[in-house]
Order: structure tokens, then sequence, then C-alpha cells
């Protein structure tokens, strides 16, 4: 029988030390790699959020104000997990007052005081914001009384926030907007012009909303509301300060066309439908092509008839010589 030699045994040992700490390397680098690109799960609600949810995530349950109104305490724990809020902030984060069971009464006796109150929460965690917003044509407004002014929940919701900076929210902000600046009723009492239907119909408008249809998981590149007014400092837009004031707004625009040039931004029609009073210019061009694609069209299906009347005229005289 052969012999092993000394130096191969003692040589066997080390070579498979070598190769298990190699594979455990290995492994642990791979478990790394597999841990940094999974997507980390949400996590679900907490112990006291899970309380709180045991009777707020009940459908349909609400809370009548002193004032008579009714304002709805139902919270779908769906929306609030995918919310923006859902895995950094607990209830009590936002609703410190009620932690305890009963909960204190509420101060605001209508459900518009309500919702002033609960945006005063907000200013905690997003003071800059908050900041911008008081300076602003809608934060001055609030202060002095006027009931239709958006707060933070108005344009952001409760429990349900969207990332602002997702295509979804930049995608619907136009119609977000539009729910107050698209309203005749609420403009009127302001002395505005409710413009959203005039900005559906511009470009920046009709791409927002094919974007909308075709690629709603892509951002519009087309200008939206806040591209131009701003997002929480939007000023006036008689204020020389506002970026459409009539000076600002070819610097305005060239934040997305860079080499426009100075006549440029007097092709805007300001949201105002074309007319013989508002872009008279725009107005009879938009005449001209509504009577002269028609009649195009027209007169291509009146001489498609005749040809074919002719071509099936002469096959029958063919036919029957």
């Amino acid at each position: 029988m052969g012999t092993v030699k000394p130096e191969v045994a003692v040589g066997c040992p080390r070579v498979l030390i070598r190769f298990l700490v190699v594979l455990a390397g290995t492994a642990a680098l791979l478990a790394v790699l597999a841990g940094t690109a999974a997507p980390t799960a949400a996590a679900g609600p907490s112990q006291e959020d899970e309380t709180c949810l045991a009777c707020h995530g009940t459908p349909g349950l609400s809370l009548t104000l002193p004032g008579g109104e009714s304002v709805s305490v139902s919270v779908d724990s769906a929306l609030l997990r995918q919310s923006v809020h859902g895995s950094a902030l607990a209830c009590a984060t936002c609703h410190p007052d009620h932690t305890r069971y009963p909960h204190p009464p509420l101060i605001a006796r209508t459900l518009r005081d309500y919702r002033v109150e609960r945006s005063e929460v907000c200013k905690t965690c997003h003071s800059q914001q908050a900041d911008e917003f008081a300076g602003s044509v809608h934060g001055r407004a609030l202060v002095m009384g006027f009931p239709d002014v958006p707060t933070c929940t108005s344009c952001h919701g409760a429990h349900d926030v969207m990332r602002a900076s997702s295509p979804a929210f930049r995608n619907n902000t136009p119609q977000l907007c539009g729910s107050c600046h698209g309203n005749p009723e609420i403009m009127a009492r302001y002395g505005l012009r409710p413009v959203y239907e005039a900005y559906t119909r511009e470009f920046h408008g009709v791409t927002t909303a094919l974007y909308k249809l075709t690629k709603p998981y892509s951002p519009t590149p087309a200008a939206i509301c806040y591209d131009c007014h701003g997002v929480h400092d939007i000023k006036d837009t008689e204020d020389p300060a506002a970026p459409v004031a009539r000076r600002n707004i070819l610097t305005t625009c060239r934040r997305c066309h860079p080499t426009a040039g100075r006549f440029f931004a007097s092709a805007w029609t300001e949201h105002k439908t074309p007319g013989p009073d508002a872009s008279p210019l725009v107005w009879y061009v938009q005449i001209f092509y509504r009577v002269l694609i028609p009649a195009v069209l027209g007169f291509l299906a009146v001489l498609t008839v005749l040809d074919l009347s002719r071509w099936a005229g002469d096959r029958l005289k063919g036919g029957r010589a």
C-alpha cells in the first residue's frame, strides 16, 4: 500500500479551511448585495397605531362638530401605509392630544375651522413651507378669513399624502388647482376668472392630459400650474415680483424654453379664451381653420364620390359592350 506524504496530509486541512472561508465570505457578500438591491418592505403599523385603527379603521365613522357639520374620522389603513407619512410618522405625531380615550372635545365649531386647525400641525415639520405659504396670496387670504382659501390638506390630503415629486402628483396638479380656479362661483366671489378650462385647451394643458392617459407613470414635460406660479409662495398675478408678471414672464418661459426670443411670451393668451377682445389674432386664425378644415375634407369627400361614380359608370358601360 502507498503511504501519504506528510506535507500533503498537512496541506489538505489548510486548503479545506481556505475554501470554507472563501465560501462563507462569498455567501455574506451575496446576502449584503441582495439586501441592498431588494426593496424594503413597508413597515406595518405600530402597536399604538393599531390601537387607533381598531376604531378609526371603521368605514363611515364620522364626528359631528358643534356647528352641526360632520367630519369623517375614518382612516383607510392601506392608503395610510402607502402614503409618504405612512411608515415615517405615528398617529400621535399629528394627533398628540388624542393618545387617551375618551378624546378631548374639539375646539373647532365648523368644518372650515377644523381644517384650518389641523393644518397648523403641518408646521411642526414643514416650517419652511409654512413660512412661504404665510406670505403667499393664499396665506394672506387665509389670515383674513376668506372661506374658500386652500389649506395644507386641501392640496395634499390628510392620511393619503402623496409624494409631491411623484409623476402622479405632478400630472394631477392642474385638476387640483382647477377645483377652485375652474369653479365660476368661487372665482366670482374674488373677482377672478375661472382659468382652468382655458388651460386645458392650451398646448400645455392638452399635453398634460395626454400624459395622464398614455404615460401615467411619467411626469408631464409640459408646464403645469406651479412651474409658472410657484408652489407655496404663489403671488398675485398683479404683483411685480410674481413670476408671471409682465416684466418677469419671459424669464419664467425661459426656464423651459432657454432660447425663447423677446417676443416669445407675447404668444401667451394669459389663460383667456380667444375672442374679439382677447387674443383676436388667435381667434381669427381659429375661425379660419374651423372653416378651412371641414371645407377641405368636404371637398375631398365629394371629389371621391364623383370619382367612384365615374369609375363605376365606366365599368358598367364596359361590361355592356
